[in-house]
């Protein structure tokens, strides 16, 4: 026995000193350890470190430190089997996790009815699937989604989404640069909203209540458009979702493999825009009051529970770390947390930016939906709270926990909160708005109707009516399709007439996705390159509705009056809000 405890400490040398040495450099000074990293490096210079991402390196350094010091801990005192203990609980776990949740025989009729619902979302995605990208759809793929490299290390403007890039990247690697290639992750995350609302519903209040939830989010058109955003907006809106729902579980089972997909999604719900810090936060706050007032449930204690807690939140930080360190290293932790756009607001201006923000949010989430709909929503949102023991199978209200700490962090970070912030916050809300509405109503049975709650009924109807929509959607998708927006059809007319040496000037907001239709239609990205210089014509697209003029274009982005002159510009063609000029050089 003492000849293996003499092993196993001389086996932990090795990782002690490596440990050692780890912490020793992260506490160097940048021009200790600059030199000393060119040195390692064949060519002499390690191009990577500079003085403003010196910290990073230095925090991995010192990370990677202490993991070498626990490693050589668990070698010295042979407790290696720990991490075996760990993986086998994890593998039993998750066997658990999916034999306690797979679907059952007497819900059958629950899931025909939801995979029509989501047939139902699919279609009326689809309308706008090929619709023309808007600034922000493009500007995210031609700087950040046409490359893997660009996608996790470039963050110069928070339009990076960064999993939703990596996400675009292999969709249009796979099939194309098409619109409809650039939209599918945000396409898929938008459709499965749709079981991933029923999967809570159903968990919170019941089956009916899940139907009637997942059929509005099926339907509301602010879901449908942003599931045709080439944006993160509906991956964050899922990974919320599937997070409460897994949050519900840990509160009546001890699943470790449930509290590790807890840190998964909410590492790339991060991963994907920061703003997940809310349904993040909103989540650990009602679990942990769930467990404060119902008690520890399966855990031993409520001691127990918080450890479980404390390990998730933490081993969500550091995954999620550990995936913007490529973002960190190559482009600075400043650009992360001290860009212009999360900049707090002023004390004296946040009450009324607030106010303004959520009035447009409003706005935003009833557009093109009926008055009284609205009202019912929120009188349904209401009485969600207002009866929540009666509705629900857990004692505390998921929106007090959104309000809570919702409200600390606004105070906290004192953003400028706009509407497209809040879209995880949507579903949840016409889960509430069902609730409120219809959750009295399963209780009333039809017994002229195989005595069915009454909230069928109404189930039934909305049901109807989506599928009367969609069958008269089907047979119009093909001419919708083949409908071209302003700036492909000027890109299609300039990449006809483009002639040797000809460049092309466009300012914003019709410059991103100019830039894309370009590179849908094969012109190089060199005819956009002005340092050139054209030997040929300059074409300058204007935007009269943004306020543009040749003069205007030519000043922003073009180049200098001595070369071009403003007034000999020839309009040579128009495309709705889109002109074409041909302006020829001095």
């Amino acid at each position: 026995m003492q000849a293996r405890k003499w092993i196993s400490w001389s086996l932990a040398i090795l990782p002690t000193l490596v440990g050692i040495f780890c912490i020793l450099l992260a506490l160097l000074p940048y021009g200790i350890l600059k030199p000393f990293a060119d040195s390692l490096m064949r060519d002499g210079n390690f191009n990577s470190l500079k003085p403003w991402n010196a910290a990073v390196f230095k925090v991995l350094l010192g990370s990677g430190g202490l993991i070498f010091l626990a490693m050589a801990v668990l070698t010295g005192l042979q407790r290696w089997n720990i991490l075996g203990l760990f993986f086998k609980r994890l593998q039993t776990d998750a066997g658990t996790f999916f034999a306690d949740h797979h679907p059952r025989k007497d819900e059958l009729g629950f899931l025909a009815v939801l995979l029509v619902i989501m047939v139902l979302a699919v279609v009326a995605r689809l309308e706008y699937i090929t619709s023309s990208l808007h600034h922000d759809e493009a500007y995210s793929y031609v700087a950040f989604a046409h490359s893997f490299f660009s996608a996790i290390t470039d963050y110069h403007l928070p339009n990076n989404h960064v999993f939703h890039s990596i996400l675009v990247y292999i969709s249009t690697t796979i099939f194309g640069i098409q619109p409809w290639a650039v939209r599918l992750p945000a396409f898929t995350a938008g459709v499965l909203l749709v079981p991933a609302i029923y999967w809570l519903a159903k968990r919170l209040y019941d089956r009916w209540t899940a139907l009637g939830a997942a059929l509005l989010v099926a339907w509301w058109p602010t879901l449908v458009n942003y599931s045709n955003n080439a944006r993160g907006y509906t991956l964050v809106a899922l990974f919320t979702l599937l997070t409460l729902t897994l949050g519900s579980i840990v509160l009546k089972e001890k699943n470790l493999f449930a509290w590790v997909l807890i840190g998964l999604f909410s590492a790339l719900g991060l991963y994907t825009i920061p703003v997940m810090l809310f349904p993040f936060g909103m989540l650990f706050v009602w679990i942990l009051m769930s467990n404060q007032v119902e008690g520890p449930g399966p855990y031993r204690s409520k001691k127990d529970f918080l450890k479980y807690w404390v390990a998730a939140g933490l081993g969500t930080a550091a995954l999620t770390m550990i995936l913007y360190t490529p973002i960190l290293i190559y482009t600075g932790w400043q650009k992360v947390f001290e860009n212009g756009f999360v900049a707090p607001l002023p004390w004296r201006d946040l009450l009324p930016t607030l106010s303004q923000r959520f009035v447009e949010t409003w706005a935003e989430w009833t557009n093109r939906v009926p008055v009284f709909i609205g009202i019912l929503i929120a009188v349904g949102w209401t009485l969600s709270l207002v009866f929540h023991r009666r509705l629900s199978s857990t004692l505390v209200p998921l929106q007090l926990a959104v309000l809570l700490w919702g409200a600390t962090l606004i105070l906290i970070q004192r953003m400028n909160a706009w509407a497209k912030v809040w879209l995880f916050l949507l579903p949840l809300l016409l889960m509430w708005a069902v609730v409120g509405i219809i959750g009295f109503l399963v209780k009333i049975r039809l017994i002229f109707l195989l005595n069915l709650p009454l909230a069928a009924l109404f189930i039934g109807l909305g049901l109807s009516a989506r599928i009367l929509f969609t069958v008269r959607l089907v047979p119009e998708l093909p001419s919708i399709w083949a409908d071209q927006g302003p700036e492909e059809k000027a890109v299609v007319f300039i990449q006809r007439q483009l002639q040797e040496g000809d460049l092309i000037i466009i300012d914003s907001p019709d410059d991103a996705p100019v830039w894309y239709y370009s590179k849908l239609h094969n012109i190089p990205d060199s005819r956009f390159n002005l340092r050139i210089g054209a030997s040929g014509r300059y074409l300058v697209l204007v935007d009269p509705g943004e306020g543009q003029t040749p003069a205007s274009v030519i000043a922003a982005r073009g180049p200098s009056s001595s070369i071009l002159d403003a007034q000999a510009c020839v309009l040579m063609q128009s495309f709705g809000k889109m002109q074409i000029f041909d302006c020829p050089q001095k």
